[in-house]
């Protein structure tokens, strides 16, 4: 038995891991794969902070409520935004190196990306995400107190009592080399499992990102809100012959990189006061209307008013991997594409972290908080991320919820098989074409309903499997959870008649004052 079960091992999991930790609580984490592989590994622009005596809080949170579209809370917001200096130095005292100001290096050098008003986005260069989560990992393998468990795929929550007294505690884990079943049982869970970009056909998201935290969240009876405002990053690298999706960073912008379309005119120009450094939701359906106009597949990012040595030194990482793919930026326009890049909604919490089920809290990308709101702002995530876990290990502690007695049940012996990985990896495939074509950057309500046909055909699948008992099956379960989500999601985006931010549905072109969050339950219907 644990004091706290910590599912996931981003920025966010680390991050109360280590902070749970260091207050002196037994501690075990675990991670999908064989090392930390989620959306942390690739968060290259930054973190976003008031750090300047020219910047204030006032101006980071009217940017965070502009970008969110008139959906952000405004509590959360404030929370998140005032945090931010405090969160920057436990981060430094963890070891995270942030690159320093050329002109002082005793200060942090600070970029400027879209829908920011001031620059005030700290970075490692162009690899934060990597550096954070370097220097949370040899933190964590120094403490005593925390158990680190690899390759373990989430099942279920699993959870006590009915209604308002649903308790969770704990989670069945499969081993993924064995194919074992494991209950861990603890006083506390936070789930911290990330996002689900890989719902969509082409993402910039890592393999891991397919929704297994809101679905195994919402199977416990958890709501999920804001689900329908999916970010799709308006620049990701456009280079078919090279396999592993690529992000170009919002601070190339932010740096004097200029979209242009492939006659080398400036279009935003007529879209946004900001041109180029508008909101990601604008830029987005700006690059995908041009593209629909020209009949092209990409657009371009000009950086050709830097210098080659400017852009290497400030994008080592871009310059390096745009010439893996035989793009060499400092001589050549970089092709963008749009690509799904960041879920703004998530399990329903509240401004400790914690969902609607006892003892399970949830942070980082997989958690509605209400900051991001229709639309989240550049580089105010992996600030999110850190934010809450650490609220969420302070409202453990404060709860006194560890010093609860319970006794873990002795659990029965179970396995799951790995057949069929063919068979489920297929429909999977058939499940991300249709989010893409129906439920992407602009909707329709009769793609909508086309998309909740495919779903109703695949949960055919399901049915099938579930009859001849195939669900112990670690293919299946992933195949499960994506569906599960995507259904929610698809009917979140039918229920809001309005464009708002992300949710951009040609029915209903214009924003409904009136509207407000959406929370949504797994045995919703349409």
């Amino acid at each position: 038995m644990y004091d706290i079960l910590v599912l996931g091992a981003g920025i966010s999991g680390l991050s109360a891991a280590l902070h749970a930790a260091e207050k002196g609580f037994h501690v075990v984490i675990l991670t999908k794969g064989a090392k930390p592989d989620g959306s942390s590994n690739y968060a290259q622009g930054g973190i976003a902070t008031v750090t300047e005596k020219t910047d204030k809080f006032e101006f980071h949170i009217a940017d965070t409520l502009e970008a969110g579209a008139g959906l952000c809370k405004k509590e959360p917001v404030n929370i998140l935004t005032k945090s931010g200096p405090s969160t920057i130095k436990q981060l430094v005292k963890w070891g995270v190196q942030f690159t320093p100001s050329p002109e002082d290096k005793s200060q942090f050098d600070l970029h400027l990306e879209g829908g920011h008003s001031h620059h005030r986005i700290l970075h490692a260069a162009d690899l934060t995400g990597k550096e954070i989560m370097r220097a949370l990992l040899c933190k964590l393998h120094e403490q005593k107190n925390i158990n680190y468990l690899e390759n373990c795929y989430i099942k279920d929550l699993i959870c006590e009592g009915e209604g308002k007294n649903k308790r969770c505690v704990g989670a069945k884990i499969i081993h993924q080399k064995s194919g074992e079943v494991e209950s861990i049982y603890a006083k506390a869970t936070i789930l911290s499992t990330g996002g689900a970009g890989r719902i969509w056909q082409y993402t910039v998201c890592p393999p891991d990102s397919c929704g297994d935290g809101m679905a195994i969240a919402a199977r416990a009876g958890a709501a999920l809100q804001d689900i329908e405002f999916m970010q799709f990053h308006p620049t990701s690298l456009y280079a078919p012959k090279f396999k592993k999706p690529f992000l170009i960073s919002e601070a190339v912008r932010g740096f004097g990189g200029i979209l242009k379309n492939d006659k080398g005119e400036e279009f935003m120009n007529q879209v946004h006061p900001l041109h180029s450094l508008a909101p990601r939701d604008i830029v987005a359906r700006a690059i995908h209307s041009e593209m629909q106009r020209l009949g092209k597949d990409h657009m371009f990012i000009d950086l050709s008013g830097r210098t080659p040595k400017d852009i290497k030194s400030h994008f080592p990482h871009i310059y390096s991997k745009c010439m893996d793919a035989g793009i060499d930026i400092t001589k050549e326009w970089i092709p963008v594409v749009p690509a799904a890049h960041y879920m703004c909604g998530g399990v329903l919490v509240d401004t400790w972290s914690r969902t609607e089920i006892k003892g399970l809290y949830a942070c980082g990308e997989v958690a509605a908080t209400g900051v991001h709101g229709a639309n989240r702002l550049a580089s105010n995530s992996l600030l999110e991320s850190v934010v809450f876990a650490i609220r969420a290990v302070d409202d453990i502690e404060k709860s006194g919820i560890t010093k609860d007695k319970f006794t873990a049940p002795k659990s029965k012996k179970e396995t799951v098989s790995f057949a069929k990985a063919a068979y489920w990896k297929k429909r999977k495939k058939m499940l991300q074409d249709m989010m893409w074509t129906h439920c992407g950057i602009v909707r329709t309500v009769a793609g909508l309903n086309q998309g909740l046909k495919v779903i109703e055909e695949l949960q055919k699948d399901v049915d099938t499997a579930i009859k001849n008992k195939e669900t112990e099956n670690l293919h299946f379960l992933e195949f499960l959870n994506a569906l599960q989500v995507s259904k929610m999601i698809l009917i979140a985006a039918l229920r809001r008649k309005e464009s708002r931010g992300l949710h951009y549905i040609l029915d209903y072109p214009n924003q409904d004052p009136k509207t407000k969050h959406q929370s949504i339950y797994l045995s919703d219907k349409k």
